[in-house]
């Protein structure tokens, strides 16, 4: 088995590339997974993979095997993806291919448009242009939100819908122009395709080993830590108003969840399109005073939409004209829920309650919402 994995050291791509790992270590199956990677700085690709490899989150399984073990299934590409040759084609010939690599940036800003397309579509056009020909499988891994403005019952076939979707933000509607046009390019050459959507991905919650752990607070995490620094000011707390509607929900899922479907579905050819998401999305404005009361931010307000909307203070347009801006769609889109009976029969759907989500924030927290940078 010959696997190529685009964006291994980033948040769902590293989880990806462990569950490849431990596929291999303990069916004992001879592959190889090609890793596409870059320098960083003084960091080479090989430093940045040795890192995953070796650290204090590596999962146990792994990081015993040792790295001359480990890198005897691996081999590393070291390129930008922009800039790859098909110098090695012959060597990744009859490989699956998983595109992880991506750019998330919910920014609305329209001066971001292109950048965030070029970083999503461009990017992904390119790679398969370069490795169409000798691959036996692209795997796209998308998001659930490129679905766009939707209430009701999301099902997992986003090619045949009988209307265009209307989307918030521009990496919403990249990922999906990426998806369409994977699946249009494969159906006309014959090759297989999976495009699997995760929703907003959370800390880790199978087994107890680095529970909650995710290597970067993006999201509602970023909500959380924007709170959570304002309280250390130790100054008088404003009032901030959130505009929410009482039904609005958000759904998130497990990052080690996502990583073990994706291992477990990407071979299975009856399976072209996939939400891998919870069955149940939280409720935003139960999941707003969730993460408030636990970074300790008391003085707010939930509101409904209003015509006409002024700062009232220096917090409230802190918030509004940086992050608050670009998570403000999700917290008025219409509610919806995902039809999770296909992704249910693949793997069980961890339970995540309010109790569960405290302990998400809870433990972001605890690391002072500090990024891991690989």
């Amino acid at each position: 088995m010959k696997i190529i994995l685009t964006g291994a050291t980033g948040v769902l791509g590293s989880h990806i590339m462990y569950e490849i790992l431990e596929l291999l270590i303990l069916e004992k199956t001879e592959g190889k997974l090609f890793l596409i990677a870059r320098n960083k700085g003084k960091k080479s690709a090989l430093d940045r993979i040795n890192e995953l490899l070796s650290s204090n989150y590596t999962p146990t399984l792994i990081k015993e095997q040792g790295l001359e073990k480990l890198h005897s299934y691996i081999k590393i590409i070291d390129s930008d993806l922009e800039s790859l040759n098909a110098d090695f084609t012959e060597e990744i010939r009859g490989s699956y291919f998983i595109h992880s690599s991506g750019f998330v940036n919910l920014s609305t800003d329209e001066s971001q448009k292109k950048v965030i397309f070029d970083e999503n579509t461009k990017i992904t056009k390119a790679l398969f242009t370069t490795f169409h020909p000798f691959i036996k499988k692209f795997i796209y891994i998308g998001t659930a939100f490129s679905s766009g403005i939707r209430k009701g019952l999301i099902k997992n076939d986003f090619h045949n819908l009988d209307f265009k979707p209307e989307h918030r933000n521009a990496y919403e509607a990249a990922k999906f122009h990426s998806e369409n046009y994977i699946a249009s390019e494969c159906n006309k050459l014959g090759l297989p395709f999976q495009i699997l959507r995760p929703s907003v991905i959370g800390g880790k919650m199978l087994g107890i080993e680095n529970r909650y752990f995710i290597p970067k607070y993006m999201v509602f995490y970023l909500l959380a830590k924007f709170f959570y620094f304002n309280t250390l000011r130790k100054v008088e707390q404003e009032n901030v108003r959130f505009i929410v509607n009482d039904d609005t929900v958000l759904n998130v899922v497990p990052l080690d969840y996502v990583a073990k479907v994706i291992v477990n579905v990407f071979e299975r050819n009856d399976i072209e399109q996939l939400n891998i998401v919870h069955e149940k999305s939280y409720n935003m404005s139960n999941g707003l005073q969730v993460i408030l009361k636990e970074v300790g931010y008391t003085n707010f307000t939930l509101i409904q939409n209003p015509l006409e909307f002024k700062y009232k203070n220096t917090i409230e347009k802190l918030y509004y004209e940086s992050i608050g801006k670009h998570l403000n769609p999700y917290f008025t889109s219409e509610p919806n829920e995902y039809d999770t009976t296909l992704l249910s029969s693949i793997l069980e759907i961890p339970r995540l309650d309010q109790e569960e989500f405290t302990n998400m924030i809870r433990h972001a927290k605890n690391q002072n919402f500090k990024d891991i940078n690989v």
